[in-house]
């Protein structure tokens, strides 16, 4: 994924109910069967799409959680992603960055607060709004104090004030943030105005906000144009969304139903650990797709590894039975203590644990706190 396309979200506003299968798995059980390697029902932010009320196999209180997207430093550079809709199988090669370089942005990437701020005021003298949206996330998220630099509202009205589509969506995300009613329908305002300019940032905003507004098939509907837009634009969570809208919504169209697996994969090779994990399942399960054990396991592997809990646990099942990869007690070890850190605990594979040599436990204990570090 490249930097353009990445992504920072916020703290959870909302929860967005989303069409799809009951993969979600319990924090209070284990897959320990095959049955539950396809899961089991429970909390649903662990991993997996659930249907929402009215979509009549699901359960209606369960819900994939999806957050905001913002537009923050990761987002500043010039470059557009490419408008790629050709279904392909393998990860997409990056296009290499040719655009102007930011020096701003640079000091923010490696970390060089300060002379990210320095860089960024020198430019927002000159009524940059890349700059000032910097210099408001900088104070926002306390990397710079704001009586060095100013409250954040303040660099963040400046920026939207030039009208350029991404700072109107960061202003509006901003006021959305408020305990003020007021300030809050300002921003949904300022959000739908950004999407109407075609930012796909504000689009899958816009979507979100939609859907909070009517959870049902009709709030999906009126968002679904929304998320296409951001989709296009290589925003992952949209893709997961699309995948999930197109294959589960009533009245879809065949040939964007079809499409479902395709949106699926565009999210999984952006590294949406949801999406890696749903596409494993199916894989693993011959869910809709050619089964497919050991690609389905190296899907699994990867949404492990970019800390989803739920597919760490079912990673460790398929070590342990040897499914799609050869049977790997450590492993199974390992990832069973990944899962175990955020409550996923089972009988069967404590006693895995317990068989192990003291030097085997110590190394595969040290191995998953590496691993709990992405949690």
């Amino acid at each position: 994924m490249t930097v353009r396309t990445r992504i920072v979200v916020v703290a959870a506003v909302f929860a967005l109910v989303l069409p799809g299968r009951s993969f979600a798995l319990t924090a209070r059980e284990f897959a320990t069967d095959t049955g539950l390697v396809a899961g089991a029902p429970g909390n649903s932010r662990l991993g997996g799409a659930l249907l929402p009320p009215g979509m009549e196999t699901g359960d209606p209180d369960k819900a994939y959680a999806f957050e905001f997207a913002q537009v923050t430093a990761a987002t500043m550079d010039d470059g557009k992603p490419p408008d790629d809709t050709e279904n392909t199988e393998a990860d997409e090669p990056e296009t290499p960055y040719d655009g102007p370089v930011d020096e701003a942005y640079g000091a923010y990437q490696r970390g060089l607060f300060d002379a990210a701020y320095e860089a960024a005021m020198q430019r927002a003298g000159r009524g940059d709004p890349r700059a000032e949206t910097l210099i408001a996330e900088l104070v926002e998220r306390k990397l710079i104090a704001e009586n060095r630099a100013g409250p954040p509202e303040a660099w963040y009205r400046m920026a939207a004030d030039s009208g350029a589509p991404f700072a109107v969506n960061r202003y509006g995300m901003f006021l959305l943030g408020s305990d003020d009613e007021d300030e809050q329908q300002t921003g949904r305002d300022l959000v739908r105005q950004a999407a109407e300019a075609d930012d796909p940032l504000a689009a899958f905003n816009h979507a979100t906000i939609l859907v909070e507004e009517d959870p049902g098939p009709e709030g999906l509907r009126s968002a679904l144009p929304w998320y296409e837009m951001a989709a296009q634009a290589d925003i992952a969570d949209a893709q997961y969304a699309l995948s999930q809208i197109y294959r589960a919504l009533e009245g879809i169209p065949e040939e964007k139903r079809e499409l479902w697996r395709y949106w699926l994969r565009r999210a999984a090779n952006a590294d949406h650990d949801t999406a890696q994990l749903d596409l494993a399942l199916a894989l693993i399960n011959g869910t809709d797709m050619p089964r497919n054990l050991p690609e389905g396991f190296d899907w699994m592997h990867r949404a492990a590894l970019n800390g989803n809990a739920a597919a760490a646990s079912r990673l460790a099942y398929l070590y342990l039975n040897g499914i799609g990869t050869p049977v790997d007690r450590e492993a199974a070890a390992m990832f069973y203590l990944t899962a175990r850190n955020v409550g996923l605990k089972n009988e069967e594979m404590e006693q895995l644990l317990s068989s192990l040599s003291p030097e085997n436990r110590a190394k595969v204990t040290l191995r998953s706190r590496a691993i709990v570090r992405r949690y």
